[in-house]
């Protein structure tokens, strides 16, 4: 009894120093047992001549902080690629005047330069929209005679008109525009009431040009 009583305080700075280490009770129970000699029996019996001491649980701590952020992963598959303003075809024309024209006739610009898309004809002078979109349209003409009038024609409506009036030198008629075009929409070029324009085989002076900004 006496021994058992001396070694109580051991074990209590014993069980102290444990709980420091550890941060405070753990989950289980803790045995701190101290037996040098054996029972007269001979066996050991638990707690014959030691002591058990159970540790409840605290229930857990508040969280601790979140650790650094963890190595990037590697990329995932590509997505597939979404509906934007980005044209799904290349649309844009130039062409210039060989012949000469006059009075209201539409200008048949039959020399073409440039003619992504093939919208345009050069039979007729029509460009014919297929896309429907935001389009740039410029126009210069060159007369010959007094005075010319060309006009730019969405379908059968002006949209621009250009006028050039010399009757001493020659000079050139310009315009441009930007139109909201529908599928199915023509735009061409027209004379109005006007002297004849320039004849030019080998020069590019007179031309109709446009092209597509972006689709709606």
């Amino acid at each position: 009894m006496g021994r058992a009583a001396a070694l109580l305080p051991v074990m209590v700075f014993a069980l102290l120093g444990f709980e420091s280490v550890y941060g405070g009770s753990q989950v289980g129970s803790c045995r701190l047992v101290c037996d040098p000699f054996q029972s007269q029996s001979g066996t050991h019996d638990l707690g014959a001549n030691g002591l058990v001491i159970p540790l409840a649980s605290s229930g857990g701590g508040p969280p601790g902080p979140a650790g650094p952020p963890g190595k990037a992963g590697p990329p995932g598959p590509q997505g597939p690629k979404g509906e934007g303003s980005t044209p799904r075809g290349a649309v844009a024309f130039y062409a210039a005047l060989r012949e000469d024209f006059g009075k209201d006739d539409v200008l048949k610009f039959s020399n073409v330069v440039t003619n992504l898309g093939s919208r345009y004809d050069s039979s007729t002078g029509i460009f014919t929209c297929q896309s429907a979109g935001v389009y740039h349209f410029s126009y210069h003409i060159l007369k010959t005679g007094t005075s010319l009038k060309a006009d730019l024609v969405l379908n059968d409506k002006t949209v621009a008109s250009a006028v050039a009036v010399d009757a001493l030198h020659a000079d050139t008629a310009s315009n441009s525009a930007v139109l909201q075009l529908s599928a199915g929409d023509r735009v061409f070029v027209r004379l109005n009431k006007s002297d004849r324009t320039l004849k030019d085989t080998n020069n590019i002076f007179s031309t109709f040009s446009g092209h597509l900004l972006y689709e709606l």
